[in-house]
């Protein structure tokens, strides 16, 4: 980590759906039957957590939010504190889902089990609010993930407006009704991938103009910039000037989880430090790919990303003249 004067203000994340993540590998799933599997890992696993947990490893200050409860939530508070990463949870009195991640050796299959989570009244925001109120003007809050049990699906939308009010840019990193919620809130950036971006735009992107477009129509409901990112074929992104291609370097990929949540510390980092898009975009896509070159739920280190950083291109699609 910088020491000192040079660190800059902490990136905010807020997960209000977090999860233990388990990584198992099995030769082949046998659904009814027994499966004799491995464990591969065990990790804290939510977007913001995701992504707090990169920007400190890229040695970045930040402070992670959210609600946790039970067990799992005492795993993922003891996780933060070994890996050194500041937070401050609400508690609740539902148990911190686990998800979990299969991956057949025989088949080459992953499956993903995902837990609806533990319910979070909305009265409970207050506390969020809170400490969010705390944060300097020009800040950068990252809000990460799907809505748990008991919040209604503007929970984004209005917390963006309220940051909004007190001059704190937001990145929104969500899918399905709250992204497509938040959107008239006019956050700072939103970071789709192409199947989210289709589902809210009810129609298939197989290309890059397809996905060029769909920044468009999606910018032009109220985000200051859009990033869909499109896994190994890098990312679209788009500002209210410039249109630009991100291009990640060939990597072996072991897996994608977190990969996506990695690119948005990426954007956030860049953000919070005065950059401009296409510095995001190169920063997010190394540490996004980064990740992919991990095993099970693992997320990126620093020399990983240092490496492929200078492999990443970022190319110019076409100027936008202040469309």
């Amino acid at each position: 980590m910088p020491s000192g004067d040079s660190l800059p203000r902490p990136i905010f994340t807020l997960t209000l759906n977090p999860a233990i993540d388990e990584a198992i590998t099995t030769d082949q799933l046998t659904l009814g039957g027994t499966n004799r599997s491995q464990l591969d890992a065990l990790d804290p696993g939510g977007k913001g957590l995701n992504a707090s947990r990169v920007i400190w490893r890229l040695g970045r200050p930040t402070v992670a939010f959210g609600f946790v409860g039970g067990v799992t939530g005492d795993m993922i508070r003891a996780r933060l504190n070994t890996e050194g990463v500041p937070h401050q949870f609400g508690e609740v009195s539902d148990l911190t889902r686990l998800n979990m991640m299969i991956y057949e050796r025989g088949t080459g299959r992953r499956t993903r089990i995902y837990l609806r989570g533990a319910g979070v009244e909305p009265s409970q925001l207050v506390e969020i609010r809170e400490h969010l109120a705390e944060m300097p003007i020009d800040g950068v809050v990252i809000l990460g993930g799907s809505l748990p049990p008991g919040l209604p699906t503007t929970t984004y939308r209005d917390l963006v407006t309220w940051l909004k009010e007190r001059g704190i840019r937001t990145i929104v990193d969500t899918s399905g009704a709250a992204l497509e919620a938040v959107l008239g809130a006019e956050p700072t950036l939103i970071k789709p991938n192409v199947e989210e971006a289709a589902e809210i735009l009810g129609r298939e992107l197989l290309s890059d103009q397809d996905i060029l477009e769909a920044a468009r129509e999606l910018r032009a409901r109220g985000p200051e910039n859009v990033v869909i990112s499109q896994g190994a074929q890098g990312a679209i992104g788009i500002s209210r000037n410039d249109e630009w291609k991100a291009v990640p370097p060939l990597i072996v990929a072991r897996s994608t989880v977190g990969s996506g949540d990695s690119m948005v510390a990426g954007l956030a980092i860049a953000l919070n430090e005065g950059h401009g898009l296409p510095e995001g975009l190169r920063l997010g896509t190394a540490t996004g790919a980064a990740t992919a070159t991990t095993p099970g739920t693992h997320l990126c280190q620093l020399d990983g990303v240092d490496r492929l950083l200078p492999l990443v291109r970022v190319d110019r699609l076409t100027e936008r003249a202040n469309r």
